[in-house]
């Protein structure tokens, strides 16, 4: 009867599959539950994707497709978490269209930061894959670049502004960073995941045939960049993180490789920025009480300054002094910060009468140095701030060599009234630093300036604050 044929229903065909991969391969019976997924697949957490009828006219929608799609997104994703945690990003990952060529960017007001928009693709490129790709829109990346020098007061070891036609990727990496710490607080917001960059970039100048670590055409101006570039981070996170004693090191191989061998009026100031590297070892080594890196005197003869310099003659002084109590097992200021100082009960290292001499004659030295160079008469206003400033916040630091093992207990038996009086002296100094000071913005300057303010609080709580009752 032509009303009893059965016509085969074609939307049948192609919603009936006959099995799916995993129970076809163990030639099992293939029992399909809710959404689609079969019972075993759905136990075993596999994909469950499905073989449609020999006879389907069609594949059927969004079953096969989808899901093997689904499938190898999942596995991509998974390598490149991999490939971000061992540093393998920039080697293995292929070169792809940089998202920042599609968005807004195509306005001519971008085209005359050319290079440094190389740089940033170069960035984005190595950077970890859940960085997000807000951070790289050109307008953010533009503000930031060109913001830099207005929000970053003068840097004291080169106060005057440097500037890049070709910019390098960690170069502009740290300049992104800091710019977007002292920008208003959307673009504060950034300023994480920009340090994120940051870290891996510098990483990945460890890692042979990275795009980060490729020497360009002058392999001079790339070091005196990448050298900028990581004092400029090092700066922001000194004390917090420990790495920053891995930087420093890598900055001074970098000058020691590439600087010239005959600096003149045309070279880049490489004397400063050595000066620059000298400097931040001595912060980051005086808050962790470690050994500093870079040496006293640089072996280069190009890289060596006069006896008379300032900051030389400060480092020398920090120097010596920092060597004499590393190594000692004291508790460090930055482990006051950290919650690790051992309590007035634990076992510390004895305070001898060496020690107290060697802290003596390290606070007069720097009250020397500061008659010295504060009655200058080359010196400016700014100059002379530089001066006092570095000599308040050097001074809290060589007083405060034993407060951390005292328990920080300002009232300790074993801290003598001079010392009580002394240490308290220098603390409210440092913290009016905070309120006549408009250019204090490292690390160390914050941190030392904290510190300062528990000192101060705690000799008030302890009936010493002064006549006005600061």
């Amino acid at each position: 009867m032509p009303g009893s044929q059965k016509v085969p229903s074609n939307d049948r065909v192609q919603k009936t599959p006959k099995a799916c991969i995993n129970c076809r391969r163990q030639k099992m019976k293939c029992v399909i539950e809710t959404n689609d997924t079969c019972r075993r697949c759905r136990r075993s957490g596999l994909p469950c994707i499905f073989i449609p009828r020999a006879n389907a006219a069609t594949l059927p929608d969004g079953i096969v497709a989808t899901r093997d799609i689904e499938f190898k997104d999942d596995v991509l994703r998974r390598l490149r978490i991999i490939e971000d945690k061992l540093g393998l990003s920039g080697a293995s990952r292929p070169a792809v269209e940089s998202p920042i060529s599609h968005n807004e960017d195509t306005s001519p007001e971008f085209n005359n930061l050319g290079a440094l928009w190389d740089a940033v693709v170069v960035l984005e490129r190595t950077a970890p894959s859940w960085i997000p790709v807000s951070i790289w829109r050109k307008s953010t990346v533009k503000g930031l670049w060109l913001s830099f020098h207005d929000r970053m007061p003068g840097l004291h070891f080169m106060p005057r502004k440097q500037t890049f036609s070709a910019p390098q990727p960690l170069l502009v990496a740290s300049i992104l960073f800091c710019s977007s710490v002292r920008g208003p607080p959307d673009v504060a917001e950034l300023a994480s995941h920009y340090l994120s960059v940051v870290c891996h970039a510098i990483a990945q100048l460890s890692i042979p045939g990275s795009e980060v670590g490729k020497v360009p055409g002058d392999p001079e101006e790339w070091a005196f960049q990448t050298v900028l570039g990581l004092i400029l981070a090092g700066l922001l996170i000194e004390a917090v993180h420990r790495e920053t004693g891995i930087w420093i090191s890598i900055a001074y191989r970098l000058i020691l490789e590439n600087c010239p061998a005959h600096i003149d009026e045309t070279s880049r100031e490489w004397r400063k920025l050595f000066s620059g590297l000298q400097i931040i070892d001595l912060e980051h080594a005086s808050l962790h009480l470690s050994c500093p890196i870079i040496p006293i005197e640089c072996p280069l003869l190009g890289l060596q300054t006069s006896n008379r310099d300032q900051l030389y003659r400060l480092s020398r002084m920090m120097h010596t002094g920092l060597t004499h109590f590393t190594g000692r097992g004291l508790p460090t200021i930055w482990s006051c910060f950290t919650g690790q100082v051992p309590g007035p009960g634990s076992p510390t290292s004895n305070f001898t009468a060496v020690d107290a001499a060697v802290i003596r004659d390290w606070a007069r030295q720097l009250d020397e140095w500061l008659v010295e160079f504060s009655h200058s008469a080359e010196g400016s206003e700014q100059d002379l701030k530089l001066v006092f400033r570095q000599y308040v916040l050097h001074r809290l630091v060589v007083l405060s060599i034993y407060h951390p093992a005292r328990g920080c207990d300002l009232w300790s038996n074993s801290t003598t009234p001079q010392e009580q009086q002394e240490l308290l002296l220098s603390a409210r100094a440092t913290l009016k630093l905070h309120s006549h000071d408009d250019s204090i913005w490292s690390n160390w300057d914050q941190v030392m300036i904290t510190w300062a303010a528990l000192i101060v609080i705690q000799g008030i709580e302890g009936g010493a604050g002064e006549p006005d009752g600061k």
